[in-house]
């Protein structure tokens, strides 16, 4: 093989199992030992679990560039000058912000086309589709024939681009500002209600995108969540959070005084809950307002969402016996953190059963996940889609 790195490559997320970053580097490794390099650039941001590994490949090979975690601006620039973004995630995604990102930049994306990353891969960049018995030898032979298309000159890059493109075009912030109309119609008075609302992840982020987006439409928006100064207390809280959740008075008695004082006409549920618990959902429960809630993961419907690759794995309705199986462990001690998580959810999803107005989910297969866990009338949950950044 021609090995001129004429192909660039991106990946951005994180660098861990539950984004399947292992299955890159298992590819990157097959180059090196059938090739002796690594023919084509490849662009790597943020940080996470395979640090090591991925700055060992750095070290010894000048077409790995490593950023560490960069702010998406940042990000932008290098998306310009690539060609394709890889997003191997086969755990069930349930919308894929990072692969719509990269199609509003004109890259394609390369990655298992299945649920919430369905609608945004190409049939001939779908990993699932290649033939062969595991899923690294797969990525790397796609990878493989992308590189020698590149190089005989028989890829057109500037199809492919425009194809993205035409694809991100569905989801601009216009299309979600109209979307938003319909659901909130008159109201001008927005609260947001989330774990977290520092900028440390992608999902908080997109807090402040949507708040943003919402003021310049002359919404009056509010965010109540968390501020985290560091990384090490936003592990700490996230890893113990569950348990605090349970009784969390202190959040109930804040966000009690902020509805009174602000008055919103609107409050949308963001994030996940994880830490905040059910008595802040409880003490507004009672509040005229319309009520929103926004699931962006699984961790409502299962006890470990990362390891969720089908959906089958989710067990409805949302029962002890049903949440405790769908685990698929006869770990004693697992079986008991379960067991508590089981509870705070439980608690959890009753309140907001009891109090939500209205269900969204940003693809329309988790509508029966939601509707089913729930038991709760599907008309009461409505696909929302999210929108470029």
């Amino acid at each position: 093989m021609d090995t001129k790195k004429t192909l660039w490559l991106l990946y951005f997320g994180r660098l861990d199992g539950e984004k399947w970053f292992w299955l890159i580097l298992e590819m990157l490794n097959m180059f090196v030992k059938k090739y002796w390099a690594i023919p084509f650039s490849f662009y790597v941001f943020w940080k996470w679990k395979y640090e090591r590994e991925l700055m060992t490949l750095w070290q010894n090979y000048s077409s790995i560039h490593f950023f560490w975690r960069q702010p998406l601006d940042i990000i932008k620039r290098y998306q310009e000058n690539c060609h394709f973004c890889l997003v191997p995630s086969t755990f069930l995604e349930t919308f894929g912000l990072t692969a719509l990102n990269s199609l509003s930049m004109w890259i394609p994306v390369i990655g298992f086309a299945k649920w919430g990353l369905s609608q945004f891969i190409e049939p001939k960049f779908d990993i699932s589709q290649v033939w062969w018995i595991d899923d690294a030898h797969k990525l790397f032979n796609l990878v493989e024939s992308i590189v020698r298309d590149v190089n005989s000159g028989t890829l057109d890059f500037e199809k492919e681009s425009k194809k993205a493109l035409s694809t991100a075009k569905k989801y601009t912030t216009k299309k979600w500002i109209d979307l938003s109309k319909e659901l909130f119609w008159k109201p001008k008075r927005i609260l947001i209600v989330s774990d977290f609302k520092s900028k440390l992840w992608w999902i908080e982020t997109y807090i402040h995108d949507v708040a943003n987006i919402l003021k310049n439409e002359w919404y009056e928006v509010k965010i109540y969540g968390t501020e985290i100064p560091n990384w090490f207390l936003w592990k700490l809280i996230r890893k113990f959070g569950l348990f605090f959740a349970l009784r969390n008075f202190v959040d109930w008695i804040r966000l009690k005084r902020l509805t009174r004082k602000f008055m919103p006409k609107i409050i949308r549920y963001h994030s996940t809950l994880r830490r905040l618990g059910r008595y802040p959902v409880k003490t507004l429960s009672s509040y005229w307002a319309k009520k929103l809630v926004m699931y962006h993961d699984l961790w409502y419907f299962h006890p470990f969402p990362s390891q969720v690759t089908d959906e089958k794995m989710i067990k409805a309705p949302l029962t002890l016996k049903n949440f405790i199986k769908s685990a698929n462990t006869k770990n004693p001690i697992k079986i008991v953190a379960i067991f508590f998580k089981y509870i705070s959810v439980k608690l959890l999803s009753n309140q907001l059963k009891k109090s939500v107005n209205l269900h969204l989910v940003p693809s329309s297969f988790m509508e029966k996940i939601v509707a089913d866990s729930f038991d709760i009338n599907s008309n009461k949950v409505k696909t929302f889609p999210h929108f470029v950044q």
